[in-house]
């Protein structure tokens, strides 16, 4: 499965998945690795928010065929969609005892520190809203950052919720 943010393709995903597992599996994955951070509710549908919704319990052998798309929305208020595409079917042994195997992921995008272009680790959520300003700085300039409102700066993680709600990673895979 390629799995990809909706609005950006510098984050993507490629998991192989039991057939057996089911779409609340993929669902807690995808809480793991990208997107948990307030316990908000989520769903799957075929076609977006306006699309049909899939029932979590469904397996993913009945869900997924090869080129199906489908779409994961967390959070309703503050929402990161991600896209489900089912890229092949392959027939074998597991290559893991969880339902769900991580083969590949993106790199972390690369920023440029705002002050002397290094590369950035911080970002800083109030650069952003009240300034609109990207605000991303290497470890010596945010040492020296006076910005505290929202939380204060966060570490630069691997996940497209980065920045929104209470999300700060660690964007790590859950096993």
């Amino acid at each position: 499965m390629r799995v990809t943010d909706a609005y950006g393709k510098a984050y993507w995903l490629d998991l192989e998945m039991r057939g057996k597992a089911t779409l609340d599996d993929l669902d807690f994955y995808l809480r793991e690795i990208w997107l948990e951070c307030c316990g908000h509710l989520s769903q799957f549908s075929l076609g977006g928010w306006q699309g049909s919704d899939i029932d979590m319990n469904k397996k993913i052998d009945a869900v997924f065929t090869p080129g199906l798309t489908l779409t994961h929305i967390y959070d309703f208020g503050t929402s990161s969609e991600t896209l489900i595409t089912a890229v092949d079917l392959r027939e074998g042994h597991p290559t893991t005892k969880h339902p769900i195997a991580l083969m590949a992921r993106n790199l972390l995008p690369e920023r440029q520190c705002l002050k002397c272009k290094e590369p950035a680790t911080w970002w800083c959520p109030e650069c952003l809203y009240e300034n609109e300003e990207e605000g991303v700085f290497c470890d010596k300039h945010i040492a020296k950052h006076p910005h505290e409102d929202y939380g204060g700066p966060v570490e630069i993680v691997n996940s497209p919720r980065m920045g929104m709600c209470g999300y700060n990673g660690p964007a790590e895979p859950p096993y």
